[in-house]
């Protein structure tokens, strides 16, 4: 009875931690970050599994734990086994990069775009102090702005836009759907579908994830949509996050299938494979990926990521 008893325990305390979001609970504080965790979360169920297995009064508790873990391992394999590999030519490319309340080195971040030539460019945490500091260096590379907020606004509230003149005359406006204003653009190559920049609310206290569910319920209205959009930035959720997976109507993850699922864009102080991917590049579900790459930014907390595609329809 007593080991019955603890084995229900721990291994609904488990579940509580590692797979919230089965559980409905990761829209509610403080399980909305655990549910960024969980590769974290699973490995330590794994490794508590092993120990509670070795002796025979806890094994059950061991068990229970363990299946935990393995329901964890489910989701997150997948997303590590490359099922079909990026290839053939982009006919459009999308950069998002945090750039930490206008902390990244402008100058990197210059070079990085004056190499790549992204056609959209989406830059959380940029206002227009960082980008009157960004465009300069841009000078002569055929590129357009809009910054999300009004001046005297700090870096990171605001959302900058980047558009190649290659684009075409495009039409960029914003709204009041996020708590951290966005941009849009539609027309010219983008015809009639919509390119968002976002930043939706980090949900780190109680009051910010109830914000985080109502952005996050923005974005997924946006992504039924037809033609689908292409959504971009620094969503603050991982695929772990029922809110995140419940946007991908219309759209998908562009680094589904690419096996680089699990790399880390946040923190920087963490290796690739020891952070979380809240940074994320939302494609037509029918686009083709032909580019996925995280590159390191100097400067930033985040990596920024890298898109190529092609889209429906496209020749």
């Amino acid at each position: 009875m007593r080991r019955s008893l603890l084995a229900t325990v721990l291994g609904a305390g488990a579940a509580a931690v590692v797979l919230p979001d089965r559980l409905g609970l990761d829209r509610r504080y403080p399980f909305t970050a655990l549910g960024a965790l969980r590769p974290h979360t699973t490995t330590a169920a794994a490794v508590a599994a092993g120990v509670l297995a070795v002796a025979r009064p806890t094994r059950p508790a061991g068990l229970a734990v363990g299946a935990v873990a393995l329901a964890g391992a489910a989701g997150l394999v997948p997303r590590v086994v490359p099922r079909r590999r990026p290839a053939g030519t982009a006919d459009l490319t999308v950069l998002a990069a945090n750039v930490w309340d206008g902390k990244a080195d402008a100058g990197a971040l210059a070079a990085l775009i004056a190499r790549e030539r992204p056609d959209l460019v989406s830059l959380p945490e940029s206002g227009r102090s960082y980008r009157d500091k960004l465009m300069p260096l841009l000078d002569g590379l055929g590129y357009r702005s809009w910054v999300s907020t009004e001046p005297g606004r700090p870096d990171g509230w605001s959302v900058t836009l980047l558009v190649a003149d290659r684009m075409g005359d495009v039409e960029v406006g914003s709204g009041p759907e996020l708590r951290r204003q966005h941009l849009w653009a539609r027309g010219g190559r983008l015809g009639a579908r919509r390119f968002h920049a976002v930043h939706p609310q980090a949900p780190m206290r109680r009051w910010q994830t109830r914000v985080w569910s109502r952005d996050m319920d923005s974005i997924a209205r946006w992504s039924a949509a037809l033609p689908a959009p292409i959504v971009a930035g620094d969503f603050n959720a991982t695929l772990d996050h029922a809110p995140l997976r419940r946007a991908l109507t219309g759209v998908r993850d562009a680094a589904e299938g690419t096996g680089r699922g699990l790399t880390g864009t946040w923190h920087t102080r963490l290796p690739r494979w020891a952070g979380i991917r809240i940074d994320h590049v939302l494609v037509p579900r029918e686009a083709r990926t032909t580019r996925y790459a995280v590159l390191d930014l100097p400067g930033s907390d985040h990596r920024a990521v890298l898109v190529g595609m092609r889209l429906p329809g496209a020749a």
